[in-house]
């Protein structure tokens, strides 16, 4: 199970945020919580570049000491 480190904004201030008084609490939180997920998603497919990018590299490096 993959852990996941971050920290929830209160409903207060994403009502700040948002500056929408017709917003409910419970409309608040439903914006709050897809954003997190949003996030969550962003962030997993940023780290999938990092792995990828570095892979890449050691392959590049493995074929330049093997061609010498």
């Amino acid at each position: 199970m993959k852990q996941s480190l971050f920290f929830m904004l209160s409903v207060e201030r994403v009502k700040e945020l948002l500056n929408d008084p017709k917003l409910s609490d419970k409309e608040i939180e439903e914006i709050r919580d897809s954003f997190l997920i949003l996030a969550e998603i962003i962030y997993d497919r940023w780290i999938e570049t990092i792995e990828q990018a570095k892979n890449k590299d050691e392959k590049d490096n493995e074929k330049s000491v093997h061609n010498k």
